[in-house]
């Protein structure tokens, strides 16, 4: 990467502060050589064919580079206009936007002039590298997984409300047949036979093939059959059989079959897209990370091409450690700022969790032990979680499978 002062400080550049439907323009020939004055352009066809009169203007020996943050949705239609007349350009988080201008004493009012000079400035100063293009299988896996999330938040609540109803219906059916009814067997149990009095009456043999056709061993499908049909015969349900209760039940069991349904769809469309990816199947040699896992982690780190330092990769999860100063007290690594990626501070504590309580040994559980004894369990989770963001850079740097020494 350039420093200040090196190669790029010379290169035109076109700086874009984006917000919602338009953006504020303004090109420089080189650090802290303004072109022209800041106008803005909206996010249609009109106004984004200005930005390719600009280019002309400062294109010279060198091509002129773009820079814009990565702002949510916003700055998308500017991306792909970029993409699409094959313009370099510079997508930057606007984490690391925000940690630039304060390191650099912007303190003064918000303005667009102000912006559009602060990205220049990020861009000649730390000196960033040009973003791939053509990488739109990142954006599409981060898009996918977020889906996931909000499909999952949708399964919990489901499930709670179809509980309520279980109670009503089957009371004690979680204590007496099985504590988790959210098998594809037994939710297909309850969907065909939705009231004591109907399954009390079915044959036994009718409901060892549902069991059997639904997923649950042949082996076991007998007793379970059993089970069923001997529970169903002693219960005392809350309500009658073609009570609204019973209908409320049957839509709520067809609604957490399909989010389930919908997650594993989204998984396996993630997995055929990411699976191609090196880091995917470096990410499946650490132990603790399966498929799943290994897909989410893809997506919710991205390109790690557009990191240079681990610290960079640290801040942008949010792991980075909040500073206190104050006269001689310096408080360091009290807190984490929780400023980045939540999603993939999430994924990091379940991998954590799994290594720490994991039979086998490993570099993450070693790590843990060791830290425990100076820190509160849930600051050594923390640190846990930083060593396996940094293992994960160095593998991808390096191309090697994780090795515990």
């Amino acid at each position: 990467h350039a420093k200040k002062g090196g190669k790029n400080m010379n290169r035109p550049c076109i700086s874009i502060d984006v917000s919602k439907g338009s953006s504020h323009v303004c090109g420089f020939t080189g650090y802290k050589e303004k072109f022209d004055s800041v106008f803005e352009i909206k996010h249609d066809k009109d106004g984004l064919e200005k930005l390719d009169k600009l280019y002309d203007e400062l294109n010279s020996e060198e091509r002129p580079i773009f820079i814009f943050e990565s702002t949510g949705i916003y700055h998308r239609p500017l991306r792909f206009y970029l993409e699409k007349k094959k313009y370099p350009y510079v997508e930057c988080s606007p984490l690391l936007a925000a940690k630039h201008r304060k390191n650099a004493s912007i303190r003064s009012a918000k303005t667009d002039s102000r912006d559009t000079r602060a990205l220049a400035n990020l861009y000649y100063e730390v000196g960033l590298k040009e973003s791939n293009q053509n990488l739109e299988v990142y954006y599409e896996l981060k898009q996918l997984d977020r889906y996931y999330v909000s499909l999952t938040d949708y399964l919990i609540k489901s499930k709670v409300h179809c509980n309520e109803k279980l109670d009503v219906i089957f009371p004690n059916f979680r204590k007496e047949v099985s504590g988790n009814i959210y098998k594809n067997y037994y939710l297909e149990l309850l969907l065909n036979y939705s009231h004591p009095d109907i399954l009390s009456k079915t044959r036994i043999d009718a409901i060892e093939n549902l069991l059997i056709k639904n997923g649950i061993q042949k082996s076991r499908s007998k007793n379970h059959a059993l089970k069923i049909k001997e529970f169903s015969k002693n219960c005392f349900p809350g309500t009658m059989i073609n009570s609204i209760d019973v209908m409320i039940f049957k839509d709520q069991l067809k609604d957490v079959m399909m989010y389930i349904k919908r997650r594993e769809d989204i998984i396996e469309k993630m997995t055929s897209l990411g699976e191609v990816l090196p880091l995917y199947n470096l990410l499946l040699s650490i132990p603790g990370i399966g498929p799943v896992l290994a897909i989410r982690l893809v997506s919710e780190l991205g390109d790690l091409s557009n990191f240079s330092t681990s610290k960079q990769l640290t801040a942008y999860a949010g792991l980075d450690p909040i500073i206190y100063q104050s006269g001689n007290y310096d408080g360091k690594g009290l807190k984490i700022s929780k400023k980045g990626n939540k999603h993939l501070r999430t994924l990091l504590y379940q991998v954590v969790t799994i290594c720490v309580y994991s039979k086998n040994d490993n570099s993450i559980k070693s790590y843990f032990e060791i830290k425990k004894q100076t820190v509160s369990t849930q600051s050594a989770y923390i640190a846990c979680s930083d060593k396996l963001l940094r293992i994960i850079f160095g593998m991808n740097r390096t191309g090697e499978l994780y090795k515990y020494q």
